[in-house]
């Protein structure tokens, strides 16, 4: 009866657990999330700021403009640290990620630049007019980020097994 037991513990604990695609995908689709989340937090409040200047709002951009800076660097490390299932789609997966983080290293270089080219003392307006021209490029990378998700689905039914299954790729179709 004890062996019996046991036996059934043991093939229970088998059951329903995740397989290794489910939790790539879930660390991968976690990541992503994160980051478009304070992405996203980070290009509002900047726009809140810059409709309703006042004596801080320079101090204020700077600090979103660093959080999502932060967001997108923490991203591409995360995207190259996480280890891809071990097959031919996994590898090739590890790949497409690793062509995005390129991608978001390039964006934060970028936005150094561009913040770096506001001449101290600059006016909210003189300021809002250099960081528009970072629009396009940040939803060029939420753009890349979707395709890329998308693309990575599609390379394999493992893995599009495994971006269904797994709870924090819910919110990527």
């Amino acid at each position: 009866m004890i062996v019996l037991a046991a036996m059934f513990a043991l093939l229970a604990s088998g059951c329903g657990s995740a397989s290794a695609e489910e939790k790539w995908a879930d660390s991968v689709c976690s990541a992503v999330g994160d980051w478009q989340d304070t992405v996203e937090n980070s290009v509002n409040d900047v726009k809140t700021q810059l409709q309703s200047p006042t004596t801080g709002t320079v101090a204020a951009i700077n600090t979103d403009i660093q959080s999502a800076v932060d967001a997108t660097k923490k991203l591409s490390s995360d995207l190259k640290s996480i280890d891809p299932p071990n097959s031919d789609a996994g590898k090739q997966a590890q790949q497409q990620l690793t062509a995005l983080s390129t991608q978001l290293d390039q964006a934060v270089t970028k936005t150094k630049q561009t913040i770096g080219a506001i001449p101290a003392g600059a006016g909210v307006t003189q300021i809002a007019t250099q960081l528009a021209t970072l629009v396009p490029s940040l939803q060029g990378l939420a753009t890349s980020a979707s395709t890329t998700l998308s693309a990575v689905q599609a390379s394999a039914k493992e893995l599009r097994n495994g971006f269904h299954d797994a709870d924090s790729c819910k919110r990527y179709p």
